[in-house]
């Protein structure tokens, strides 16, 4: 029993692990390329599966007495969309990190490499919630102690609920379409390079990060 607790408990932490990874971004690194820097305006789109009620059907014994109710579900996919955005230098997309350290926005690349730091941080601090967690509820099932393996079992689903929010958050920091700033003051970061593209000035501020 131990043993299939343990192989079960160690595919969902894996599993919730792995869905909670940060999305894939941009590559880091790029520099200025003497390219105009803009805020790009997207909608993301994907596809969820749900299950919806579509009838029910009435159990009736041989006398036609009702003594039942079952009720049919089918699968359908569902769309989502949502409005992001992006920074681009010419045609690159690029991270928020580059796009600002390129811009020359001191504050606004501090601020997003702090929520970067801070969302690994969490995903980390939940991870390893998780796991305490599933320990101790694993630990409770041979703990002969009643009110002991009732607390440790009810410990143990606390900390996994919280420690999948706290990955979630994590999570949710380090994801690239997450920003630590407004659109507007990446609006404002792009006009102002722009505005300075091709004069020294402008370029040496760009290259000084």
């Amino acid at each position: 029993m131990s043993r299939t607790l343990g192989i079960t408990f160690c595919l969902l932490t894996t599993t919730t692990a792995a869905c909670l990874m940060p999305q894939e971004g941009p590559k880091s690194g790029a520099v200025a390329s003497g390219a105009q820097l803009n805020v790009v305006d997207d909608v993301k789109v994907w596809t969820t599966k749900e299950k919806e009620k579509v009838g029910e059907t009435e159990y009736t014994d041989e006398n036609g007495h009702a003594i039942g109710k079952g009720t049919t579900y089918a699968e359908k996919e569902v769309q989502h969309t949502q409005k992001i955005w992006y920074p681009v230098q010419g045609t690159e997309q690029l991270s928020d990190e580059d796009f600002f350290k390129i811009a020359g926005d001191q504050k606004a690349f501090d601020d997003t490499v702090s929520m970067r730091v801070d969302g690994k941080k969490w995903q980390h601090r939940g991870i390893g919630t998780m796991i305490g967690g599933g320990v101790g509820m694993i630990a409770s099932f041979f703990i002969p102690v009643p009110a002991v393996k009732l607390g440790l079992s009810v410990l143990g689903g606390l900390a996994l609920g919280g420690g999948y929010y706290m990955s979630w958050y994590g999570a949710h920091e380090m994801n690239p379409e997450t920003h630590a700033v407004d659109r507007s003051i990446a609006d404002r970061a792009a006009n102002q390079y722009n505005a300075h593209l091709g004069q020294v000035g402008g370029l040496e501020m760009a290259k000084k990060f």
